[in-house]
Protein backbone atom coordinates (compact mmCIF):
# COMPACT_ATOMS: atom_id res chain seq x y z
CA UNK A 1 0.00 0.00 0.00
CA UNK A 2 2.91 2.31 0.75
CA UNK A 3 4.21 1.78 -2.78
CA UNK A 4 0.78 2.63 -4.19
CA UNK A 5 0.57 5.82 -2.11
CA UNK A 6 4.02 6.83 -3.31
CA UNK A 7 2.99 6.16 -6.93
CA UNK A 8 -0.17 8.28 -6.59
CA UNK A 9 1.80 11.14 -4.99
CA UNK A 10 4.34 10.95 -7.83
CA UNK A 11 1.81 11.15 -10.67
CA UNK A 12 -0.09 13.94 -8.92
CA UNK A 13 3.13 15.94 -8.68
CA UNK A 14 3.95 15.37 -12.36
CA UNK A 15 0.47 16.61 -13.26
CA UNK A 16 0.83 19.71 -11.09
CA UNK A 17 4.20 20.48 -12.71
CA UNK A 18 2.71 20.05 -16.19
CA UNK A 19 5.26 17.37 -17.14
CA UNK A 20 2.81 15.41 -19.27
CA UNK A 21 5.43 13.48 -21.25
CA UNK A 22 6.99 12.18 -18.01
CA UNK A 23 3.52 11.50 -16.65
CA UNK A 24 2.61 9.44 -19.72
CA UNK A 25 5.78 7.43 -19.24
CA UNK A 26 4.98 6.90 -15.56
CA UNK A 27 1.48 5.70 -16.40
CA UNK A 28 2.64 3.28 -19.09
CA UNK A 29 3.35 -0.39 -18.50
CA UNK A 30 4.89 -1.79 -16.36
CA UNK A 31 4.55 1.24 -14.06
CA UNK A 32 0.76 1.15 -14.28
CA UNK A 33 0.82 -2.29 -12.60
CA UNK A 34 0.61 -0.39 -9.32
CA UNK A 35 -3.01 0.39 -10.22
CA UNK A 36 -3.86 -3.04 -11.62
CA UNK A 37 -2.53 -4.87 -8.57
CA UNK A 38 -4.57 -2.65 -6.26
CA UNK A 39 -7.79 -2.68 -8.23
CA UNK A 40 -9.81 -3.13 -5.03
CA UNK A 41 -8.82 0.44 -4.06
CA UNK A 42 -9.43 1.97 -7.49
CA UNK A 43 -12.61 3.86 -6.54
CA UNK A 44 -10.76 5.57 -3.70
CA UNK A 45 -7.91 6.46 -6.04
CA UNK A 46 -10.31 7.83 -8.67
CA UNK A 47 -11.87 10.10 -6.03
CA UNK A 48 -8.49 11.82 -5.57
CA UNK A 49 -8.25 12.86 -9.24
CA UNK A 50 -10.66 15.72 -10.01
CA UNK A 51 -11.30 16.51 -13.67
CA UNK A 52 -10.07 18.03 -15.87
CA UNK A 53 -6.85 18.76 -13.96
CA UNK A 54 -5.93 15.07 -13.52
CA UNK A 55 -7.35 13.70 -16.79
CA UNK A 56 -4.39 11.48 -17.57
CA UNK A 57 -4.36 9.98 -14.07
CA UNK A 58 -8.09 9.29 -14.25
CA UNK A 59 -7.66 7.71 -17.68
CA UNK A 60 -5.01 5.35 -16.32
CA UNK A 61 -7.34 4.31 -13.48
CA UNK A 62 -10.21 3.56 -15.88
CA UNK A 63 -7.80 1.63 -18.09
CA UNK A 64 -6.71 -0.43 -15.08
CA UNK A 65 -10.36 -1.35 -14.47
CA UNK A 66 -10.81 -2.82 -17.97
CA UNK A 67 -7.55 -4.74 -17.58
CA UNK A 68 -8.89 -6.45 -14.45
CA UNK A 69 -10.44 -9.94 -14.77
CA UNK A 70 -13.94 -8.49 -14.38
CA UNK A 71 -15.71 -5.16 -13.97
CA UNK A 72 -17.76 -5.30 -10.74
CA UNK A 73 -20.40 -2.71 -11.69
CA UNK A 74 -20.72 -2.23 -15.47
CA UNK A 75 -23.31 0.54 -15.27
CA UNK A 76 -21.21 2.54 -12.83
CA UNK A 77 -18.16 2.08 -15.04
CA UNK A 78 -20.07 3.29 -18.12
CA UNK A 79 -21.12 6.39 -16.18
CA UNK A 80 -17.52 7.02 -15.07
CA UNK A 81 -16.20 6.69 -18.63
CA UNK A 82 -18.93 8.94 -20.03
CA UNK A 83 -18.25 11.59 -17.38
CA UNK A 84 -14.53 11.38 -18.07
CA UNK A 85 -14.96 11.86 -21.84
CA UNK A 86 -17.22 14.87 -21.39
CA UNK A 87 -15.08 16.67 -18.79
CA UNK A 88 -11.48 15.61 -19.47
CA UNK A 89 -8.65 17.64 -20.95
CA UNK A 90 -8.06 16.74 -24.62
CA UNK A 91 -4.46 17.94 -24.29
CA UNK A 92 -3.72 15.31 -21.64
CA UNK A 93 -5.69 12.51 -23.32
CA UNK A 94 -3.62 12.97 -26.50
CA UNK A 95 -0.62 11.57 -24.60
CA UNK A 96 -2.35 8.21 -23.97
CA UNK A 97 -4.95 7.79 -26.73
CA UNK A 98 -4.48 4.02 -26.78
CA UNK A 99 -5.84 3.79 -23.22
CA UNK A 100 -9.16 5.40 -24.12
CA UNK A 101 -9.38 3.28 -27.28
CA UNK A 102 -8.81 0.07 -25.31
CA UNK A 103 -11.51 1.11 -22.84
CA UNK A 104 -13.93 1.64 -25.73
CA UNK A 105 -13.03 -1.76 -27.23
CA UNK A 106 -13.84 -3.50 -23.94
CA UNK A 107 -17.12 -1.60 -23.53
CA UNK A 108 -18.18 -2.54 -27.07
CA UNK A 109 -17.35 -6.21 -26.61
CA UNK A 110 -19.18 -6.43 -23.28
CA UNK A 111 -22.31 -4.74 -24.64
CA UNK A 112 -22.25 -7.05 -27.65
CA UNK A 113 -21.85 -10.23 -25.58
CA UNK A 114 -24.49 -9.17 -23.07
CA UNK A 115 -26.83 -7.93 -25.83
CA UNK A 116 -27.12 -4.59 -24.05
CA UNK A 117 -26.17 -2.18 -26.84
CA UNK A 118 -29.84 -1.20 -26.96
CA UNK A 119 -32.01 -1.42 -23.84
CA UNK A 120 -35.75 -1.02 -24.42
CA UNK A 121 -38.00 0.06 -21.56
CA UNK A 122 -41.67 1.05 -21.46
CA UNK A 123 -41.14 4.61 -22.66
CA UNK A 124 -38.16 4.57 -25.01
CA UNK A 125 -34.95 2.89 -26.15
CA UNK A 126 -31.64 3.55 -24.42
CA UNK A 127 -28.43 3.26 -26.44
CA UNK A 128 -25.78 2.53 -23.84
CA UNK A 129 -22.56 2.53 -25.86
CA UNK A 130 -23.11 4.65 -28.97
CA UNK A 131 -23.11 8.12 -27.29
CA UNK A 132 -19.95 7.22 -25.34
CA UNK A 133 -18.07 6.07 -28.45
CA UNK A 134 -19.27 9.06 -30.46
CA UNK A 135 -17.99 11.49 -27.85
CA UNK A 136 -14.71 9.56 -27.53
CA UNK A 137 -14.09 9.93 -31.27
CA UNK A 138 -14.82 13.65 -31.11
CA UNK A 139 -12.35 13.94 -28.22
CA UNK A 140 -9.50 12.04 -29.88
CA UNK A 141 -9.56 12.78 -33.59
CA UNK A 142 -7.43 15.67 -34.81
CA UNK A 143 -9.25 16.32 -38.12
CA UNK A 144 -12.50 15.23 -39.81
CA UNK A 145 -10.84 12.70 -42.15
CA UNK A 146 -8.90 10.88 -39.42
CA UNK A 147 -9.70 7.24 -38.63
CA UNK A 148 -9.46 5.79 -35.12
CA UNK A 149 -9.82 2.20 -34.02
CA UNK A 150 -12.95 3.29 -32.12
CA UNK A 151 -14.74 3.92 -35.41
CA UNK A 152 -15.13 0.18 -35.94
CA UNK A 153 -16.66 -0.16 -32.45
CA UNK A 154 -19.15 2.62 -33.16
CA UNK A 155 -20.19 1.08 -36.49
CA UNK A 156 -20.63 -2.33 -34.87
CA UNK A 157 -22.94 -0.98 -32.17
CA UNK A 158 -24.89 1.05 -34.74
CA UNK A 159 -25.47 -2.16 -36.70
CA UNK A 160 -26.60 -4.02 -33.58
CA UNK A 161 -29.03 -1.23 -32.69
CA UNK A 162 -30.07 -0.47 -36.29
CA UNK A 163 -29.40 3.20 -35.52
CA UNK A 164 -27.23 4.43 -38.38
CA UNK A 165 -27.17 8.24 -38.07
CA UNK A 166 -24.14 8.43 -35.71
CA UNK A 167 -22.13 6.13 -38.00
CA UNK A 168 -23.13 7.98 -41.19
CA UNK A 169 -21.72 11.18 -39.71
CA UNK A 170 -18.25 9.66 -40.14
CA UNK A 171 -18.84 7.29 -43.06
CA UNK A 172 -19.72 10.20 -45.35
CA UNK A 173 -16.25 11.69 -44.75
CA UNK A 174 -13.40 10.17 -46.76
CA UNK A 175 -10.49 8.87 -44.69
CA UNK A 176 -7.20 10.68 -45.35
CA UNK A 177 -5.29 9.85 -42.15
CA UNK A 178 -5.06 7.18 -39.45
CA UNK A 179 -4.48 8.03 -35.79
CA UNK A 180 -1.56 5.80 -34.83
CA UNK A 181 -2.63 5.80 -31.15
CA UNK A 182 0.98 5.79 -30.00
CA UNK A 183 1.83 2.89 -32.28
CA UNK A 184 -1.02 0.71 -31.00
CA UNK A 185 -3.27 0.84 -34.08
CA UNK A 186 -4.23 -2.62 -35.33
CA UNK A 187 -5.02 -3.04 -39.04
CA UNK A 188 -7.96 -5.20 -37.95
CA UNK A 189 -9.81 -2.03 -36.97
CA UNK A 190 -9.20 -0.49 -40.40
CA UNK A 191 -10.68 -3.55 -42.12
CA UNK A 192 -13.62 -3.71 -39.69
CA UNK A 193 -14.37 -0.01 -40.15
CA UNK A 194 -14.82 -0.50 -43.88
CA UNK A 195 -16.58 -3.86 -43.44
CA UNK A 196 -19.16 -2.54 -40.98
CA UNK A 197 -19.47 0.64 -43.04
CA UNK A 198 -20.31 -1.45 -46.10
CA UNK A 199 -22.94 -3.34 -44.11
CA UNK A 200 -24.51 -0.07 -42.95
CA UNK A 201 -24.71 1.24 -46.52
CA UNK A 202 -26.22 -2.07 -47.62
CA UNK A 203 -28.86 -1.71 -44.90
CA UNK A 204 -29.88 1.73 -46.17
CA UNK A 205 -29.72 0.44 -49.78
CA UNK A 206 -26.83 2.59 -50.96
CA UNK A 207 -25.31 -0.37 -52.75
CA UNK A 208 -22.70 1.47 -54.84
CA UNK A 209 -21.23 2.97 -51.69
CA UNK A 210 -21.43 -0.40 -49.92
CA UNK A 211 -19.52 -2.08 -52.77
CA UNK A 212 -16.83 0.59 -52.52
CA UNK A 213 -16.38 -0.06 -48.78
CA UNK A 214 -16.19 -3.84 -49.21
CA UNK A 215 -13.73 -3.36 -52.05
CA UNK A 216 -11.46 -1.35 -49.72
CA UNK A 217 -11.36 -4.35 -47.36
CA UNK A 218 -10.55 -6.81 -50.14
CA UNK A 219 -7.86 -4.70 -51.80
CA UNK A 220 -6.00 -3.67 -48.64
CA UNK A 221 -2.32 -4.73 -49.02
CA UNK A 222 -1.86 -8.08 -47.29
CA UNK A 223 0.62 -10.95 -47.09
CA UNK A 224 -2.10 -13.17 -45.62
CA UNK A 225 -5.87 -13.20 -46.06
CA UNK A 226 -8.02 -12.28 -43.08
CA UNK A 227 -11.47 -13.71 -42.37
CA UNK A 228 -12.74 -10.13 -42.62
CA UNK A 229 -11.62 -9.93 -46.26
CA UNK A 230 -13.32 -13.24 -47.10
CA UNK A 231 -16.62 -12.12 -45.58
CA UNK A 232 -16.30 -8.75 -47.27
CA UNK A 233 -15.90 -10.44 -50.66
CA UNK A 234 -19.12 -12.42 -50.19
CA UNK A 235 -21.08 -9.24 -49.57
CA UNK A 236 -19.12 -7.39 -52.25
CA UNK A 237 -20.38 -9.82 -54.90
CA UNK A 238 -23.99 -9.45 -53.80
CA UNK A 239 -24.12 -5.66 -53.44
CA UNK A 240 -22.24 -5.28 -56.73
CA UNK A 241 -24.91 -7.32 -58.49
CA UNK A 242 -27.76 -5.56 -56.69
CA UNK A 243 -26.37 -2.19 -57.78
CA UNK A 244 -26.55 -3.42 -61.38
CA UNK A 245 -22.79 -3.51 -61.92
CA UNK A 246 -21.30 -6.68 -63.39
CA UNK A 247 -17.51 -6.21 -63.59
CA UNK A 248 -15.46 -8.01 -66.22
CA UNK A 249 -12.96 -8.99 -63.50
CA UNK A 250 -14.35 -10.57 -60.35
CA UNK A 251 -11.71 -8.73 -58.31
CA UNK A 252 -9.84 -5.45 -58.92
CA UNK A 253 -6.47 -6.09 -60.59
CA UNK A 254 -4.58 -4.54 -57.67
CA UNK A 255 -5.90 -7.10 -55.17
CA UNK A 256 -3.17 -8.97 -53.29
CA UNK A 257 -2.30 -12.31 -54.90
CA UNK A 258 -2.76 -14.12 -51.56
CA UNK A 259 -6.25 -12.66 -51.20
CA UNK A 260 -7.14 -13.63 -54.76
CA UNK A 261 -6.04 -17.23 -54.23
CA UNK A 262 -7.87 -17.58 -50.90
CA UNK A 263 -11.09 -16.13 -52.28
CA UNK A 264 -10.87 -18.38 -55.33
CA UNK A 265 -10.61 -21.48 -53.15
CA UNK A 266 -13.25 -20.47 -50.55
CA UNK A 267 -15.84 -18.42 -52.42
CA UNK A 268 -15.83 -19.30 -56.11
CA UNK A 269 -18.52 -22.02 -55.88
CA UNK A 270 -21.17 -20.09 -53.93
CA UNK A 271 -20.43 -16.46 -54.83
CA UNK A 272 -18.12 -15.82 -57.79
CA UNK A 273 -20.28 -18.06 -59.98
CA UNK A 274 -23.13 -15.57 -59.51
CA UNK A 275 -21.29 -13.17 -61.84
CA UNK A 276 -21.37 -15.79 -64.58
CA UNK A 277 -25.06 -16.48 -63.98
CA UNK A 278 -25.89 -12.79 -64.34
CA UNK A 279 -24.09 -12.68 -67.69
CA UNK A 280 -25.29 -15.95 -69.21
CA UNK A 281 -27.91 -17.65 -67.01
CA UNK A 282 -31.68 -17.73 -66.82
CA UNK A 283 -33.93 -17.05 -63.83
CA UNK A 284 -34.61 -20.77 -63.46
CA UNK A 285 -30.88 -21.49 -63.35
CA UNK A 286 -30.41 -18.70 -60.82
CA UNK A 287 -33.14 -20.09 -58.54
CA UNK A 288 -31.71 -23.61 -58.77
CA UNK A 289 -28.22 -22.30 -57.94
CA UNK A 290 -29.46 -20.35 -54.92
CA UNK A 291 -31.50 -23.29 -53.60
CA UNK A 292 -28.47 -25.54 -53.94
CA UNK A 293 -26.35 -23.24 -51.76
CA UNK A 294 -29.09 -21.84 -49.50
CA UNK A 295 -27.61 -23.39 -46.34
CA UNK A 296 -24.29 -21.67 -46.98
CA UNK A 297 -25.98 -18.32 -47.57
CA UNK A 298 -27.92 -18.79 -44.34
CA UNK A 299 -24.71 -19.52 -42.40
CA UNK A 300 -23.15 -16.40 -43.91
CA UNK A 301 -26.28 -14.42 -42.97
CA UNK A 302 -26.66 -13.26 -46.56
CA UNK A 303 -30.16 -14.54 -47.36
CA UNK A 304 -31.58 -11.01 -47.28
CA UNK A 305 -29.04 -9.85 -49.86
CA UNK A 306 -29.66 -12.98 -51.94
CA UNK A 307 -33.36 -12.13 -52.18
CA UNK A 308 -32.48 -8.66 -53.39
CA UNK A 309 -30.00 -10.18 -55.83
CA UNK A 310 -32.86 -12.16 -57.40
CA UNK A 311 -34.76 -8.92 -58.04
CA UNK A 312 -31.59 -7.43 -59.51
CA UNK A 313 -31.25 -10.48 -61.79
CA UNK A 314 -34.75 -9.91 -63.17
CA UNK A 315 -34.08 -6.20 -63.68
CA UNK A 316 -30.80 -6.99 -65.41
CA UNK A 317 -32.60 -9.41 -67.75
CA UNK A 318 -35.16 -6.73 -68.63
CA UNK A 319 -32.39 -4.19 -69.25
CA UNK A 320 -30.73 -6.62 -71.68
CA UNK A 321 -33.98 -6.71 -73.67
CA UNK A 322 -33.82 -2.93 -74.16
CA UNK A 323 -30.64 -3.49 -76.18
CA UNK A 324 -32.43 -5.92 -78.50
CA UNK A 325 -35.99 -4.62 -78.88
CA UNK A 326 -37.66 -1.28 -79.47
CA UNK A 327 -41.08 -2.77 -78.72
CA UNK A 328 -42.05 -6.05 -77.11
CA UNK A 329 -45.29 -7.48 -75.76
CA UNK A 330 -45.74 -7.93 -72.03
CA UNK A 331 -46.37 -11.63 -72.60
CA UNK A 332 -43.21 -12.09 -74.62
CA UNK A 333 -41.19 -10.12 -72.05
CA UNK A 334 -42.55 -12.26 -69.20
CA UNK A 335 -41.67 -15.45 -71.11
CA UNK A 336 -38.15 -14.28 -71.96
CA UNK A 337 -37.40 -13.23 -68.39
CA UNK A 338 -39.23 -16.34 -67.05
CA UNK A 339 -41.71 -14.45 -64.87
CA UNK A 340 -44.97 -16.00 -63.66
CA UNK A 341 -47.36 -13.59 -65.37
CA UNK A 342 -47.71 -10.38 -67.36
CA UNK A 343 -48.87 -8.64 -64.16
CA UNK A 344 -45.55 -9.47 -62.51
CA UNK A 345 -43.70 -8.23 -65.60
CA UNK A 346 -45.69 -5.00 -65.55
CA UNK A 347 -44.89 -4.48 -61.86
CA UNK A 348 -41.13 -4.80 -62.50
CA UNK A 349 -41.35 -2.46 -65.49
CA UNK A 350 -43.17 0.23 -63.53
CA UNK A 351 -40.63 0.05 -60.66
CA UNK A 352 -37.71 0.25 -63.09
CA UNK A 353 -39.22 3.21 -64.94
CA UNK A 354 -39.85 5.07 -61.67
CA UNK A 355 -36.27 4.37 -60.50
CA UNK A 356 -34.79 5.52 -63.79
CA UNK A 357 -33.29 2.12 -64.58
CA UNK A 358 -34.98 2.05 -68.00
CA UNK A 359 -36.87 4.53 -70.15
CA UNK A 360 -40.06 2.98 -71.47
CA UNK A 361 -43.82 3.31 -71.72
CA UNK A 362 -46.51 0.64 -71.40
CA UNK A 363 -49.52 0.46 -73.70
CA UNK A 364 -51.98 -1.51 -71.59
CA UNK A 365 -54.59 -1.57 -74.35
CA UNK A 366 -52.31 -3.47 -76.76
CA UNK A 367 -50.22 -5.12 -74.04
CA UNK A 368 -47.03 -3.67 -75.52
CA UNK A 369 -43.89 -2.12 -74.03
CA UNK A 370 -42.05 0.63 -75.95
CA UNK A 371 -38.43 1.29 -74.97
CA UNK A 372 -37.03 4.84 -75.32
CA UNK A 373 -33.63 6.43 -75.28
CA UNK A 374 -32.41 8.48 -72.30
CA UNK A 375 -34.18 11.87 -72.11
CA UNK A 376 -31.33 13.33 -70.04
CA UNK A 377 -30.01 16.68 -71.30
CA UNK A 378 -26.48 17.04 -70.07
CA UNK A 379 -26.55 20.84 -70.32
CA UNK A 380 -29.18 21.13 -67.56
CA UNK A 381 -28.32 23.15 -64.44
CA UNK A 382 -28.45 20.15 -62.09
CA UNK A 383 -26.05 18.20 -64.31
CA UNK A 384 -23.63 21.14 -64.47
CA UNK A 385 -23.81 21.49 -60.68
CA UNK A 386 -23.08 17.78 -60.29
CA UNK A 387 -20.14 18.04 -62.69
CA UNK A 388 -18.72 20.99 -60.75
CA UNK A 389 -19.14 19.16 -57.44
CA UNK A 390 -17.34 16.06 -58.76
CA UNK A 391 -14.55 18.22 -60.20
CA UNK A 392 -14.01 19.94 -56.85
CA UNK A 393 -13.82 16.54 -55.13
CA UNK A 394 -11.13 15.40 -57.58
CA UNK A 395 -9.14 18.61 -57.08
CA UNK A 396 -9.31 18.18 -53.29
CA UNK A 397 -8.24 14.53 -53.58
CA UNK A 398 -5.24 15.57 -55.72
CA UNK A 399 -4.19 18.13 -53.09
CA UNK A 400 -4.42 15.48 -50.36
CA UNK A 401 -2.34 13.03 -52.39
CA UNK A 402 0.34 15.66 -53.02
CA UNK A 403 0.47 16.49 -49.31
CA UNK A 404 0.79 12.79 -48.41
CA UNK A 405 3.55 12.40 -51.01
CA UNK A 406 5.38 15.40 -49.53
CA UNK A 407 5.12 14.00 -45.99
CA UNK A 408 6.38 10.58 -47.09
CA UNK A 409 9.30 12.01 -49.08
CA UNK A 410 10.43 14.02 -46.02
CA UNK A 411 10.05 11.19 -43.47
CA UNK A 412 13.25 9.74 -42.02
CA UNK A 413 12.10 6.15 -42.56
CA UNK A 414 11.49 6.77 -46.28
CA UNK A 415 14.83 8.55 -46.78
CA UNK A 416 16.74 5.77 -45.00
CA UNK A 417 14.99 3.07 -47.03
CA UNK A 418 15.60 4.78 -50.36
CA UNK A 419 19.26 5.32 -49.49
CA UNK A 420 19.68 1.65 -48.57
CA UNK A 421 18.06 0.51 -51.81
CA UNK A 422 20.17 2.88 -53.92
CA UNK A 423 22.73 1.13 -56.21
CA UNK A 424 25.34 3.60 -54.93
CA UNK A 425 24.71 2.84 -51.25
CA UNK A 426 27.46 0.20 -50.85
CA UNK A 427 30.02 1.86 -53.11
CA UNK A 428 33.13 3.31 -51.45
CA UNK A 429 33.19 7.08 -51.09
CA UNK A 430 35.69 8.97 -53.25
CA UNK A 431 38.39 10.51 -51.11
CA UNK A 432 39.01 14.22 -51.51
Amino acid sequence: MATLDQFVVNIRQLTTDGKFSDLAQALSSPNVDHLTKNIQHIDSIIATFPLPEYSMCMLACLHAVVKAPNIPDSDLFLTQVDTFIQTSSAEQVYYLPQYLCEICHVITERLRKENRARVVDIRNSLYLGIPILYRAIELLRREPGQLLSIHSDLYQLCLLCQWFEPALTYLETDIIDINRENGKFDVKHLLLSYYYGGMIYACIKQFDRAANFFENVITAPATATSAIAVEAYKKYVLVKLISGTIPTNHLPTYTSRNVQQTIKSLCSTQYTELFNLFNNGTLTQFDEFVNRHRDQYARDRNLGLIKQTRNAFICNSIQQLTKTFLTVSLKDLANRVQLQSTNEAEKYLIDMIENGQIFASINKKDGMVIFHGSPERFDANNMLAKLQDETEKRIQAEKQLKELERQISLSKAYIQRTQQSSPYHDRPKILN
